[in-house]
């Protein structure tokens, strides 16, 4: 059984074109504490370009209201974005991976990903990248 891994990003610089961010990860499956915490120290960063930002879809239909009558009714749609066509085009790029990725390159962590994801979701729901993003799993 899988302890969990979590991630943080902190968005270091920003400009018209593009977006820096560095992380972190944790991983809970290692027992010992000297190799985890070293891990946890290691960080690593990715860069975004903000072209590759896709906005909220919404979707409109009309209705039946409860009290009868007919509405439009809108509803926010977040969208996914493929990341690995976006890193195979250069709109991101991970510049160094962290600890926890750096160790496990090749299978289960992708602390990155999930972060990207995050990231991706919050700028469609709130306008702007995010200061700050993290998730466990």
């Amino acid at each position: 059984m899988s302890l969990g891994y979590a991630g943080h990003a902190r968005l270091e610089a920003e400009d018209d074109e593009i977006a820096i961010y560095s992380y972190t990860g944790e991983n809970w499956n290692v027992r010992d504490e000297d190799a985890r915490s070293a891990l946890e120290s290691e960080e690593g960063q990715f860069t975004i370009s903000k072209s590759c930002l896709i906005e909220l879809a919404m979707h409109r239909k009309v209705k039946r209201l409860p009290d009868g009558r007919k509405g439009r009714v809108e509803k926010a749609i977040v969208r996914h974005p493929n990341l690995a066509g976006m890193m195979d085009r250069g709109d991101i790029v991970v510049d160094k991976l962290c600890g926890v990725d750096a160790e496990a390159f090749g299978y289960r962590p992708s602390i990155y990903l999930c972060l990207l994801r995050h990231v991706f979701e919050s700028y469609q729901l709130n306008g702007r990248l995010p200061e700050k993003e993290g998730f466990v799993v």
